[in-house]
Parts: structure tokens; C-alpha cells; sequence
């Protein structure tokens, strides 16, 4: 993975010039997709980069969408609930990039049923 590559990706995915600004938040989730690997994967592969962005723009995301709960009004601040369309997006993006990359990481989630006389257990 490329840390460059993942913020010239990421700036792609916010419209600005910020990468510079978010740069810890990219470094980190670079090592997060890191952390992910498979044992053997190719780390060279452009498609983490890509992961590495989108997993770093969620995690802006994040910081916006708990900042924007607390709207400033007349009589103080109160909690809004409105719904962060680039959050919920920036969700998508890093469940779109993780299957794009399903070869080359961990699986996330594992689920063990059994099933016994046509029930699920």
C-alpha cells in the first residue's frame, strides 16, 4: 500500500485538496487495511489503496456526523436528528471497496449455523 496513493484517492472521494489536513486519519487506516491482509497477499495491490481511502474518509465521515448532532440555537444547543448522506455513503464505499478486495483480506464476519429437522439452529 501506498500512503501517497491513498490520499490523492481520498481527496478524489472528498472533491478538495485536504489530504495534507487528514493525513494522520489516512496513515491510520492505511495501517487498518493493513492490519486486514490475508497471509501472502499481494500489499502492492492498487485496490487497497483504494480501501485505505474509503476506510479514512469514513472515518472523517464519522467525526462530521458527531459533530453535526448538536445544532446551535437561540436557547443553546440541541441534539438534531438529520440524516449525513455522506456518511451513510462513505458506509457503502468501504463495504464496496472490502468486497473488491475479499481476496486479499480476512474475512470480517463469520457466521456458524447448522441446520437440524428443516430448522435453523
Amino acid at each position: 500500500m501506498d500512503v501517497d496513493a491513498a490520499l490523492k484517492i481520498f481527496e478524489i472521494f472528498t472533491g478538495q485538496r485536504n489530504g495534507e489536513e487528514y493525513f494522520r486519519i489516512i496513515n491510520l487506516a492505511v495501517y487498518e487495511t493493513g492490519m486486514m491482509l490475508r497471509p501472502g497477499a499481494d500489499q502492492t495491490d492498487t485496490r487497497l489503496n483504494f480501501l485505505a481511502a474509503a476506510i479514512a474518509y469514513y472515518r472523517v465521515q464519522q467525526i462530521f456526523a458527531a459533530r453535526e448532532r448538536a445544532a446551535v440555537t437561540y436557547a443553546g444547543k440541541v441534539l438534531k436528528e438529520s440524516q449525513n448522506s455522506a456518511y451513510e455513503y462513505s458506509k457503502l464505499l468501504v463495504r464496496d471497496y472490502m468486497q473488491i478486495c475479499s481476496d486479499l483480506i480476512k474475512p470480517q464476519h463469520f457466521i456458524f449455523s447448522s441446520f437440524s429437522s428443516e430448522e435453523e439452529v
